[in-house]
């Protein structure tokens, strides 16, 4: 009590703006702790494929002999533009070096995926997973999360919360670059 009081007297903050700011830093610890996302039946659903903005239909098995990177992010998702942003130089520094990236937006409206492409286009395939069924079904329960598979179409990684340039390479490479 006496902190909260101290805290109100130097600060001016009232009980509504330590709930604001306690919630913000559990969901920040929560997306940025790389706790894992799916599950031991997440391996079996890599077959997934979806429609892209742009009317094809694809998965990671559409890139076989490649790593496929995965980024799931939706257009509401501040961590999810983060991750978009470290991602941006990683694709260009493997751009022809047998790595495919793919965005895969979870549970919106195709509509209002193309209007946030316009203004922020993603330099590579944005898959559309509109009922988020393929997200659910790989355990994908936080944004932003990243999945990489190897060579041979076997996780080797999924895991939410933001990852830095350098990690992603470095368990790009693992998968097999």
């Amino acid at each position: 009590m006496f902190a909260k009081s101290m805290l109100r007297q130097r600060h001016g903050l009232g009980r509504p703006a330590l709930l604001v700011s306690s919630l913000a830093v559990l969901l920040l610890l929560a997306c940025s702790d790389g706790s894992s996302a799916g599950g031991p039946d997440a391996a079996g659903k890599l077959g997934f494929r979806l429609k892209t903005t742009d009317g094809r239909t694809l998965g990671p098995r559409d890139f076989p002999g490649q790593v496929v990177v995965v980024d799931f992010w939706a257009t509401w998702c501040g961590p999810c533009r983060l991750q978009a942003q470290i991602l941006e130089p990683v694709v260009r520094d493997l751009k022809g070096r047998g790595v495919q990236f793919l965005a895969a937006d979870m549970g919106e409206p195709e509509g209002v995926v193309r209007s946030y492409l316009q203004q922020n286009p993603f330099p590579y395939p944005v898959l559309l997973d509109l009922d988020s069924k393929i997200s659910d079904d790989l355990g994908i329960t936080a944004l932003p999360t990243l999945m990489v598979l190897d060579k041979n179409g076997g996780l080797r990684y999924l895991q939410a919360g933001l990852a830095d340039g350098t990690t992603i390479k470095r368990i790009i490479q693992q998968a097999g670059i």
